[in-house]
């Protein structure tokens, strides 16, 4: 592979970087789990959005977005005793979280119109790729 096609696959372009989408991700899992997730449970919840089985997210990267979110006031969480190991922290949303959900699907929306409106001018002036 050439060094300019090397640095192409890695550029953002290739939309593998779609961390931004975690947070909207986050608040529809746990809008749909009425007693909360532990960190792990949102994590596999997760890798069932077709965003992140392109590209997975960094998962570690995930805990500090919860705490984030939760010091955001858009979750909270609790420590849950377990059996088998240390207690685990669930994590539910707030009606915070349940606002900024609604606010994330209308973005989401106008993203999708942008997107559709600038995928019909592409399409309109195609070019061969690597050009």
């Amino acid at each position: 592979m050439s060094n300019r096609k090397r640095q192409l696959s890695r550029c953002i372009c290739t939309g593998t970087s779609l961390d931004r989408m975690l947070r909207p991700a986050i608040l529809t899992v746990l809008r749909d789990c009425r007693r909360g997730l532990h960190g792990y449970g949102i994590e596999q919840r997760l890798e069932e959005f077709q965003f992140c089985r392109r590209s997975s997210p960094d998962f570690t990267g995930l805990y500090r977005l919860l705490k984030k979110m939760e010091a955001e006031g858009l979750l909270r969480s609790a420590k849950n005793p377990s059996d088998t190991g240390p207690a685990k922290r669930i994590y539910s949303m707030t009606v915070r979280g349940k606002q900024c959900l609604t606010r994330w699907r209308i973005s989401l929306l106008n993203y999708r119109d942008m997107l559709d409106d600038l995928l019909d001018r592409m399409k309109s002036n195609e070019f061969e790729e690597g050009q």
